[in-house]
């Protein structure tokens, strides 16, 4: 037994280094309860650190502007940037003044959807823009929002007044020029039917005109069209248009088919003769024409007073006199005829001669 036990201690003994190593080289873990107590730890910090950076966005306010209606708008960027200033003042400005900035309506621009958008907005906002707006007072900002405000319907009344301009369309009386140049052209190209109806759309147009009327008798009688010439001039007159040029083609044409009784009844006397002494010289003419010597002798001796440089009314008066029997008169009206015929023709000039011959007492 005494050998069985000293093999034992002798076992023991070298066996113990070993242990002593062995507990130096690993020293004791931490047990399991302490790693999960850690990792909550953490998780609450995660959390804590969530909830203060909500918290601090819910807390930022929002920039809201409100119409002349009532009607709440979201501000935009450079409104943010007002109201960032204001917040920035000092404490002894007016609470009246900063209502009045605030209720000014906001110029018309895209709105923000989201509150996010909008904090984004006030975070990204330029110091140094901040820090001018800063250092103006209440007052002036105020005047910048109005002339924000103002500004943009200014420029729209603008636009909208030049869209209104060049949309306009010609006036009556430009458009009637533009016709007026188109016929002209027309006629000078040689297309006479082409200006011929150019012309009776202006008559259509301007029905109480006498322009349109002559110029279309004018085309028609280019064209030999007697007839249609004539028409064109009756619608005239029966549409009330007042003229002496009218009056006379309408004469003129009745001449051409040798009625002159027609030709007569186409010259009233309801013009002045100091305006139209054309007029009044053609009717004498007529009158002579239809024997009634008295009442041409009448209209050339007037003529003769308004015009006495021309010589042929006084060629008419003497004409007149010869026929009513009055030699000696007719002898003076040669006379002043002769003295002058610088307007006479050649045959007119061998004319009046020969009857101062005749004439003579």
């Amino acid at each position: 037994m005494s050998v069985i036990n000293k093999m034992l201690q002798d076992l023991e003994q070298r066996q113990q280094p070993q242990v002593t190593a062995s507990n130096r080289q690993y020293p004791p873990q931490p047990g399991r309860g302490s790693k999960t107590v850690y990792i909550w730890l953490v998780l609450l910090l995660v959390f804590i650190m969530l909830s203060v950076l909500w918290f601090s966005q819910r807390a930022q306010p929002q920039a809201v502007f409100a119409d002349s209606n009532g009607k709440v708008t979201a501000a935009t960027s450079e409104q943010v940037k007002v109201n960032i200033e204001q917040s920035l003042l000092t404490d002894s400005a007016e609470p009246a003044t900063i209502m009045a900035a605030l209720t000014v309506e906001p110029a018309r621009v895209a709105e923000p959807t989201s509150n996010t958008e909008l904090t984004e907005m006030a975070e990204t906002a330029e110091p140094a823009a901040i820090k001018q707006l800063a250092t103006q007072p209440v007052s002036a900002l105020t005047e910048q929002v109005a002339i924000v405000s103002v500004a943009e319907p200014e420029v729209s009344a603008v636009l909208n007044s030049q869209a209104i301009v060049d949309k306009q369309p010609l006036s009556a009386e430009a458009e009637q020029h533009n016709m007026l140049l188109r016929a002209n052209a027309s006629e000078a190209a040689g297309d006479t039917s082409g200006a011929i109806v150019i012309w009776q759309q202006i008559v259509a147009r301007q029905p109480a005109e006498a322009i349109g009327y002559l110029n279309l008798a004018r085309l028609w009688l280019k064209q030999q069209q007697i007839v249609s010439a004539s028409q064109v001039l009756l619608q005239a007159r029966q549409n009330g248009v007042l003229s002496a040029e009218i009056n006379m083609q309408l004469a003129q044409l009745a001449v051409r088919q040798g009625q002159w009784q027609q030709a007569l009844e186409f010259l009233p006397d309801q013009f002045e003769l100091a305006a139209e002494p054309e007029y009044f010289g053609f009717k004498a003419t007529v009158l002579q024409q239809v024997q009634q010597h008295d009442e041409a002798l009448q209209w050339y001796q007037r003529l003769q007073q308004l015009q006495p440089e021309q010589g042929r009314w006084s060629l008419g008066a003497a004409l007149a006199s010869e026929q009513l029997g009055q030699p000696q008169q007719a002898h003076q009206y040669y006379q002043h005829a002769w003295l002058h015929r610088q307007a006479l023709s050649v045959s007119s000039h061998n004319f009046i001669q020969q009857r101062l011959k005749a004439t003579e007492p």
